[in-house]
């Protein structure tokens, strides 16, 4: 049953705690099953699958031209809609896949390594693969059916790279156990969307249908070409200059820290971008979206960052091995500027839901421009140097993104820098905790598992304690709610009850931390 704007909130708080669980299962899989590959393979098989990513993401925002965005951006859509989406998806992918295929060795002149045309050509059928589930997925998104979203992303992800890759790298399949594991997973998260969905697959040919979707899908498609190219500039930077060797080298410490942020905030964001489709004409229930998803999640994010820049040698010395200790300043650099990429992808969230893509177009290139001129600036510093640009750039881009966000909504600059109050608290306790507990462990030896188990429950600790004592404004009425339910659970020994029923008076007498805000949770109640 399709969601209606009456009951978003609800629908949004289930999206988010399906998503929630999900993200966490995959980032705990990725985890594990980068610690496992990086054993397996050298470092040269991810530099080149990260080069041939960079090659492939650039004809995959042409392969479906924003089709799946305009299913679930549209206020209404029809049948045909649906048959024409379908019919478009299939058509541009199996096109895009086509030029991927005989334009491959030109990919050797970017990249500088002809090792890197076969593999893109494999993973061109992963075009043919998405173009036919896109209307599917899409369809399931505007349902905010996350409850079977999350089950599929689960599923697919443990088929895929755990059953696919993981089994093929053992049989010394090298570089290629990395492509099939990504085209296996992108098949069985085909097959199951639509055994859900089961949509019409009868093609149409008729402008018109197109015509609405293409509008507003061709505006999405070049702003994520532009997203593409400026997410990509490290990538293709230091393949073409430093070689496949040092790409790897970046790109594992990369991923180490962006995959389970990105599975956290893109889950997230998947939520909202069909929450505030539903309520975009409402701006002040916009407003109160925005502030409360970024809040939560600058107040999760930036407590995590925070600890993995203190713990980065044990961490990778435990989870990639000691052959990869280089990525560790690496690590520690980009600490600082994922968590500003993940917290302003809401406010791109909020411009797509109210179509406000103009704006989106400027911001991009003034970005592509500036990340530019940093990479160049401080191009003599190697992987740093090229660190450090991005983190620089991060800064920038989140103050562009107020600018917009502040003209569109009219949220004020002062309420969009308190957002990262919360979250910077958390960040100070955590990382102090876990300074503390590792130069004890260090002076004194301590092999890196038990060090990076102490870091991970200091870390714990350090962030329960300071969220349970100076809960944010946003924090507040969800551990209200949360501690009322446990309260009334049947058979709780007295002195958990008692312990329980003292920190509920503890709640109602505090004021919650940052009261600048100003309450969110009525402005979401439908």
């Amino acid at each position: 049953m399709a969601v209606t704007s009456s009951n978003v909130a609800s629908a949004a708080v289930r999206g988010v705690q399906w998503t929630t669980a999900a993200t966490v299962a995959n980032a705990l899989m990725q985890i594990g099953y980068t610690a496992v590959m990086a054993r397996l393979l050298d470092p040269a098989a991810f530099g080149l699958v990260a080069m041939s990513g960079v090659v492939l993401r650039f004809g995959s925002y042409f392969a479906e031209m924003g089709l799946g965005h305009a299913l679930v951006q549209r206020p209404e859509i029809s049948k045909t809609d649906i048959r024409a989406a379908f019919t478009a998806s299939i058509g541009l992918s199996i096109v895009v896949a086509g030029l991927a295929w005989l334009l491959a060795p030109l990919s050797v002149f970017f990249l500088k390594n002809e090792a890197v045309v076969p593999i893109v050509r494999m993973q061109a059928l992963g075009f043919v693969l998405v173009g036919i589930g896109t209307t599917a997925a899409s369809l399931l998104r505007r349902e905010m059916r996350f409850d079977s979203i999350a089950k599929i992303d689960v599923l697919a992800y443990i088929l895929g790279y755990g059953g696919v890759g993981i089994t093929m790298a053992w049989a010394g399949m090298g570089v290629w156990s990395l492509i099939l594991a990504s085209l296996a997973q992108q098949l069985f998260a085909t097959l199951m969307s639509y055994a859900l969905v089961r949509h019409s697959i009868q093609l149409i040919f008729s402008r018109e249908p197109y015509a609405k979707l293409l509008g507003y899908g061709s505006k999405v498609s070049v702003i994520s070409f532009l997203e593409f190219v400026n997410g990509n500039l490290d990538t293709l930077l230091i393949g073409r200059l430093l070689g496949s060797t040092l790409l790897g080298i970046y790109n594992r410490a990369y991923m180490l820290l962006y995959l389970p942020m990105y599975f956290l905030t893109n889950s997230l964001a998947r939520v909202a971008f069909p929450a505030f489709s539903k309520i975009q004409e409402d701006v002040p229930r916009v407003r109160a979206l925005y502030l409360k998803s970024s809040t939560l999640v600058a107040t999760v994010i930036l407590p995590m960052c925070a600890g993995v820049a203190v713990a980065a040698p044990e961490m990778v010395q435990v989870l990639l091995g000691p052959k990869w200790m280089d990525s560790v300043p690496i690590l520690r650099m980009l600490c600082f500027a994922i968590p500003l990429s993940m917290t302003t992808m809401f406010a791109g969230i909020v411009a797509d839901a109210r179509a406000n893509l103009r704006q989106k177009v400027i911001l991009n290139l003034e970005f592509m421009v500036l990340l530019t001129s940093l990479f160049w600036l401080l191009r003599d510093y190697g992987l740093l140097g090229i660190a450090a640009a991005i983190g620089t750039g991060e800064v920038v881009r989140t103050f562009l993104y107020m600018r917009i966000t502040h003209n569109d909504i009219g949220i004020r600059y002062r309420q969009l820098l308190a957002m990262y109050l919360p979250g910077l608290l958390n960040a100070a306790a955590v990382g102090v905790g876990i300074m503390a507990v590792s130069l004890g462990l260090r002076s004194v030896g301590s092999p890196a598992l038990l060090t990076l188990v102490a870091q991970i429950a200091m870390g714990g600790l350090a962030l329960g304690v300071v969220v349970l004592r100076w809960p944010s404004s946003e924090l507040h009425p969800h551990l209200q709610q949360g501690l009322n339910r446990l309260r009334k659970v049947a058979g709780l020994p007295t002195p958990l009850h008692a312990s329980l029923a003292r920190y509920a008076a503890f709640l109602e007498r505090r004021q919650p931390l940052f009261p600048s805000f100003e309450p969110l949770t009525s402005s979401l109640t439908p």
